[in-house]
């Protein structure tokens, strides 16, 4: 179990990070899983900043050096689905991911404002999304969507008003976001401009001797 953590100026030379991102072929999504388009694995592509970030990652939780590990890490951009910023398919879907820890880089110099990541928690203790609503983001998010603005809207609104926001975290430049795999997160507004993030995905450290944060209370 992780905390909700939030580091400043979490990389040494953001900027560097920025220029290898654009010399990276972003792929746009498939299966409508996620928004936007990603690169492939930043291990891939160079496994010397791979490691470094995840070490640097993991140190924020452990003490002395951390081996074995397990995350995936990747660059992702999302540009606007409407050039208004409020429009629900500029918006993002709250959900939560099968991770032990998840997390966010925020790459954009300067960002729309509302277009961090916000914490939710269930209103009436639970959750449940159909699959034919799922379907409704996925379809979007592959351009295949055929639903008026109303249509979509009133899919977005049956899934997302099951939660009431807890915690928000703003878009800044060189902010890093991290948070457990069983927390709802989503996006307020994806903003009127490309929105640049590191995201990764931390499956656990095989260390019997290891616990994550929360485990050793």
């Amino acid at each position: 179990m992780f905390p909700i953590t939030i580091v400043d100026n979490f990389l040494e030379d953001p900027d560097a990070i920025v220029r290898l991102s654009e010399q990276m072929e972003f792929k746009a999504t498939t299966d409508g899983k996620w928004p936007g388009a990603r690169t492939d694995q930043l291990w891939e592509h160079n496994h010397r900043l791979f490691n470094s970030i995840g070490i640097k990652i993991h140190s924020l939780f452990y003490e002395g050096i951390v081996d074995n590990w397990s995350m995936t890490m990747h660059f992702q951009k999302i540009s606007p689905f409407d050039g208004d910023k409020w429009n629900k398919k500029n918006r993002g879907w709250i959900h939560k991911d099968l991770s032990s820890f998840g997390g966010i880089i925020y790459l954009s110099k300067d960002p729309d404002a509302d277009s961090g990541t916000s914490i939710y928690k269930c209103k009436n203790g639970y959750q449940h999304q159909y699959p034919d609503e799922l379907q409704v983001k996925e379809d979007l998010y592959t351009g295949k969507s055929t639903l008026s603005q109303d249509e979509y809207d009133k899919v977005f609104d049956a899934v997302n008003d099951q939660f009431v926001e807890t915690v928000t975290v703003e878009n800044v430049y060189n902010r890093l976001l991290l948070f457990g795999g069983q927390t709802y997160h989503g996006v307020k507004t994806f903003g009127t401009k490309p929105r640049l993030t590191l995201n990764f995905f931390g499956y656990g450290v095989k260390d019997d001797r290891r616990y994550s944060p929360l485990e050793r209370f």
